[in-house]
């Protein structure tokens, strides 16, 4: 029995970007795109009315309601909005994609995102950690807790940082799935992060993976 359809919803001010969107999740295998709105005010007409698993919000609507659990948000940046994605992180996004993302990296966070997983795109990660730099104020002590994880541990929080699924990591890794979903958790609590995303940006910080850098020709 196939699984039902990732239902989408996109909130997005710019009508090109928008277009850009709809057509990349309206061609994807697995995905059902249930409204392409412009404001706040449609979206939330929609998002009654059709109860989408994930809303891509462009981070200039007004709308602060908007970062629940149902849906899952994913925020859509551009490279420009760096305390804007700080901002809707802290209120419970389930991660961020530039709107210029790559097909694979949108869908991949668009899935991601639909199961309940805190996800980041690899050029919006890499984005994400210049920008917690810059504007977060006091330094954070945390990352030097990465060194003190065992070497199963750090190598978890490798594939959290790479935003890989505990699936994805067992695979990787060659571990039972429950094993690495128990590690997760372990490494969050040393760690002190309330989620992946936290976590995964202190494995940036370390070095513990680096998003490779696409270049157009």
């Amino acid at each position: 029995m196939l699984a039902p359809p990732v239902r989408v919803l996109v909130a997005e001010r710019d009508p090109a970007v928008r277009a850009r969107l709809s057509t990349i999740l309206d061609e994807a295998d697995g995905i059902e795109l249930v409204g392409a709105a412009p404001d706040a005010t449609a979206a939330r007409v929609t998002l009654r009315r059709r109860l989408p698993d994930v809303l891509l919000l462009d981070l200039r609507l007004s709308w602060p309601d908007a970062l629940t659990r149902r849906p899952a948000v994913v925020a859509l940046a551009t490279f420009d909005s760096d305390a804007g994605i700080l901002r809707a992180l802290r209120d419970g996004a389930a991660g961020f994609v530039l709107r210029s993302a790559r097909h694979r990296d949108l869908l991949k966070v668009v899935r991601l995102a639909a199961d309940g997983h805190v996800v980041l795109s690899p050029d919006a990660a890499r984005r994400l950690v210049a920008a917690a730099t810059r504007l977060s104020g006091p330094r954070d002590e945390r990352p030097a807790l990465v060194d003190r994880l065992s070497a199963r541990e750090t190598e978890v929080l490798a594939g959290v940082g790479s935003a890989l699924t505990n699936a994805e990591i067992a695979a990787r890794l060659g571990l039972p799935e429950p094993v690495v979903r128990d590690c997760v958790a372990r490494v969050l609590r040393k760690l002190g992060c309330a989620h992946r995303t936290a976590a995964g940006l202190l494995a940036y910080e370390r070095g513990l993976y680096r998003p490779h850098v696409h270049r157009t020709p």
